[in-house]
């Protein structure tokens, strides 16, 4: 049984999960990297071990944390990014659509909690740390299914912190702005005019910019170890000051 500090990074290998990763491998952490494909990213790193699993299913997040607790008796630092986005009206969304995004962005924290709980509650001053966003704040027209899911999340971390404050447990959620990867690179990949993008971040946050993923990262890292150990049930704001701007 390797004896280190165990973190589990669900949506490991988008660029936001990778910075994240990262940052938790060069503050000391064992971490269990996990995304619904493995791509080998981590592959060739001696603390880094990849697993499929698709964070909408409780068989594979069931059999996903099976394999965890043979690899480690506790865990603590969970941090559930994986989610996806949709972009429709609600006029033209598929009820497929909709139900999806909710199994995955709201349904999948919920499984691998569930889950992941029992070693959590072995693991000294653990953490949980949820991805919200602040779309769940400033809600687009475009995404009625990723804004209501996010701020379900919000909810969902404020009650999961009361339930698990007597194990000493902190759950808290970050709600970033827009980021130099994962949806933004999606958002570019499809537009027409890239750089319009850039130009909309500049004027939607105070900063003048998007976040880098290594500047989430560093607050996830902040979140998960004992500098911050009397926050919890709080949503940690990372956004450049979109808040202030809309």
């Amino acid at each position: 049984m390797i004896r280190k500090m165990f973190a589990v990074v669900t949506g490991a290998q988008g660029g936001i999960g990778c910075a994240i990763v990262n940052r938790l491998l060069s503050d000391g952490f064992f971490v269990i990297a996990i995304d619904k494909t493995d791509r080998g990213i981590f592959s060739e790193h001696k603390n880094v071990i990849n697993l499929s699993c698709d964070i909408s299913d409780e068989d594979s997040v069931r059999t996903t944390f099976s394999t965890i607790s043979k690899k480690c008796d506790r865990l603590n630092v969970l941090v559930n990014l994986a989610g996806i986005n949709h972009k429709s009206s609600i006029k033209d969304m598929q009820i497929s659509k909709w139900d999806n995004l909710f199994r995955t962005n709201v349904g999948g924290m919920f499984l691998t909690v569930k889950h992941a709980l029992h070693m959590m509650k072995a693991g000294k001053n653990a953490s949980i740390i949820n991805f919200s966003s602040i779309a769940g704040h400033v809600a687009s027209k475009d995404y009625p299914a990723y804004v209501t899911s996010k701020a379900a999340v919000e909810s969902f971390t404020i009650g999961l912190s009361k339930e698990l404050s007597e194990y000493g447990i902190k759950v808290n959620a970050v709600a970033p702005g827009w980021v130099n990867a994962g949806f933004t690179d999606a958002a570019r990949s499809q537009s027409d005019n890239p750089d319009e993008l850039e130009e909309a971040a500049r004027k939607a946050h105070l900063m003048g910019r998007m976040a880098e993923a290594e500047e989430i990262a560093s607050v996830i890292s902040w979140l998960a170890n004992s500098k911050s150990n009397f926050i919890t049930g709080q949503i940690v704001f990372v956004d450049g000051g979109l808040m202030r701007v809309h």
